[in-house]
């Protein structure tokens, strides 16, 4: 088959880079809104079908360990066929199982194997593309990545509204098919040969040395606790806001996108904003956006007894808006003082906050059914975490609200 020429047709492999980009993390996004459904379809609790969003999390991040080296040994085109074909089984699973535990690890397959395309498209784009075009591209894709979590949530309202929660995953299908088929028309760049000097031992040694650096491990889990804060609205806002509270699917999706928004606005425009300020000003005014959107929220559900959505949604905004300044300042200080192991740090960064925001949400199954007061209890308790994990790191005691 004739492949598209990337020189010649930069558009077309844009769009084809992009849809590779953007089939996993619309898996999570386009699903949300039907969580109350399938709950009610498996005849199960709301607090064992969330672990089927915090164990996609979890493949999410475990699935970008593993892409890398696959890419590298097998190439970018069969590591997709492999991971698109995976995922289209893990998908088929979940329509046609009638346990709750096997959806859960479906869906745990698909997270692992149609995350592949996230990583690989910025690998295709490199591997076609130099210099201004290769930031471009990357560019593009990244912030086409912005708008499919806004999109998502919308899409799967109307779908579980007016079609039921299937068609969400058969959209995933047919995003995934639709991806194989527009790989065919991309060439296969050959990966030039490097000497393979890394022995095992050395990457044992390499986790090793970056888990055991408590300055890293501090401003991680800072970071983790964090996201975790807002990845319990991800995880159980259905259930509370549909469930409980009784907003249609739809309305919930535009909800979902607003939190998203106030993320994307805060993480594309925090930059300037920060500027003229040192860092530890950036981290203190970014924690304090966290403890006023958590307080709100907080503050709100006392208020109402639990039935402000309102309010909860004014607060989570706020939030998001804290949390696309704090995310990536502790990100970045993690590694700042790191002379080595600087890939392997950036890996287990996005890992430990998946695992931490799988973990803390799970706390909802403990507390009773109170309307948004359980998320927001939830919220407050990730932010004091996160508080106290940067008053023990001496640099920025005093840059750090105390948030418990």
């Amino acid at each position: 088959m004739r492949h598209l020429n990337p020189d010649k047709y930069p558009a077309f492999v844009l769009i084809i880079l992009t849809l590779f980009a953007v089939v996993g993390p619309v898996s999570i996004d386009i699903f949300t809104p039907s969580l109350p459904a399938i709950t009610e379809y498996f005849g199960t609790t709301s607090a064992i079908a969330q672990w089927s969003v915090g164990l996609f999390m979890l493949g999410f991040s475990l699935s970008m360990l593993i892409v890398g080296p696959l890419a590298d040994r097998l190439g970018r085109k069969k590591t997709l066929i492999m991971g698109y074909s995976l995922y289209l089984v893990a998908t088929g699973i979940t329509l046609l199982t009638d346990s709750i535990h096997v959806f859960i690890a479906a869906r745990f397959a698909q997270a692992v194997f149609g995350c592949f395309g996230t990583a690989v498209a910025r690998m295709m784009a490199r591997d076609y593309y130099r210099d201004q075009m290769e930031v471009k591209m990357l560019a593009y894709i990244g912030g086409c990545l912005t708008i499919a979590p806004m999109a998502a949530p919308i899409a799967g309202g109307y779908l579980q509204e007016y079609a039921g929660w299937q068609y969400s995953f058969y959209a995933m299908a047919a995003m995934a098919v639709i991806a194989m088929i527009a790989l065919m028309l991309l060439p296969e760049k050959k990966q030039e040969k490097t000497a393979d000097t890394a022995t095992h031992t050395s990457v044992i040694a390499g986790y090793k040395a970056v888990l055991t650096d408590s300055r890293y491990l501090r401003f991680t889990i800072a970071a983790g606790a964090a996201f975790a804060g807002a990845f319990v609205f991800v995880a159980g806002g259905s259930f509370v806001l549909i469930g409980q509270l009784g907003i249609s699917p739809a309305i919930y999706g535009y909800l979902f996108a607003v939190a998203i928004a106030s993320y994307l606005l805060s993480a594309s425009i925090g930059p300037k904003l920060t500027a003229s300020m040192s860092r530890n000003q950036s981290t203190l005014m970014a924690g304090t956006l966290l403890v006023v959107g958590a307080m709100v929220s907080l503050g709100s559900g006392l208020l109402t007894d639990g039935q402000s959505i309102t309010g909860y949604v004014a607060g989570i905004a706020i939030y998001e808006l804290g949390l696309g300044l704090f995310m990536p300042l502790c990100q970045a200080r993690a590694t700042e003082h790191m002379k080595e192991n600087m890939g392997t740090a950036a890996g287990l960064i996005f890992f430990i906050e998946m695992l931490l925001a799988t973990l803390i949400s799970a706390l909802i199954s403990f507390l009773p059914e109170a309307g948004t007061l359980s998320l927001s209890a939830i919220t407050l308790v990730a932010v004091a975490i996160s508080g106290f994990c940067l008053m023990k790191t001496n640099d920025v005691a005093e840059a750090t609200p105390q948030a418990a």
